[in-house]
């Protein structure tokens, strides 16, 4: 079992299939919600507690899962107030998404089309996002998804320049396929809510 803190309020889990068997859980079963995924949720939750100090007690807690090469891979983030709340209303529990095979061509810089309306930058990180937003204070744009442990933000024409300096441009195909798997997390305001309630 691995147990990484990402943030204060972000915890990353990862269980192999031998671990998840003396829980009593598998991959394809843990989506269910039974008595064994509850068990071994909060029993881990207890551990992380101990071991990383992520401190779960009277917090909303918004959980994705995933599996990753034999492993599942839960990503747990704490929801305290409610502005947090309300921004990540939109996330919900996720079994297996779907793999997206990134060819090594969608991730070039970008080449600008004058017939592209909008344009999506995959960024490594939530700190990236609101580092990017604070660095545009007159943009008020932009929807937000996540996938995996990466996030994804679109913007209007013309701002493609300024978040390739945070994270890849992706090419229209690759849009599609986050904007159809993805998990909405902000719609049409991302740079204006973030600023306004992360600070850098």
């Amino acid at each position: 079992m691995k147990l990484e803190l990402i943030r204060q309020n972000k915890l990353k889990i990862t269980l192999d299939k031998e671990e998840l068997s003396s829980y009593g859980v598998n991959i394809e079963n843990i989506s269910k919600n039974s008595d064994e995924a509850q068990n071994m949720f909060f029993s881990v939750l207890r551990r992380a507690e101990a071991e990383v100090g992520f401190v779960y007690a009277n917090s909303r807690l918004v959980v994705e899962a995933m599996p990753s090469s034999g492993d599942l891979v839960i990503f747990v983030t704490k929801v305290d107030n409610e502005a947090e709340q309300r921004l990540f209303d939109r996330i919900s529990s996720r079994q297996k998404p779907p793999k997206i095979d990134f060819r090594p061509e969608q991730h070039r810089a970008y080449d600008h089309d004058e017939s592209r309306t909008s344009y999506m930058a995959e960024l490594g990180s939530f700190d990236d996002v609101v580092e990017m937003c604070h660095a545009v204070p007159t943009y008020f744009g932009g929807t937000l998804y996540s996938h995996g442990d990466k996030y994804y933000v679109v913007v209007g024409a013309g701002m493609e320049k300024i978040v390739a300096e945070y994270g890849r441009i992706l090419d229209e195909s690759a849009q599609c396929l986050i904007e159809e798997h993805g998990v909405p997390v902000i719609y049409r305001r991302t740079f204006d809510i973030i600023r306004n309630r992360f600070k850098v």
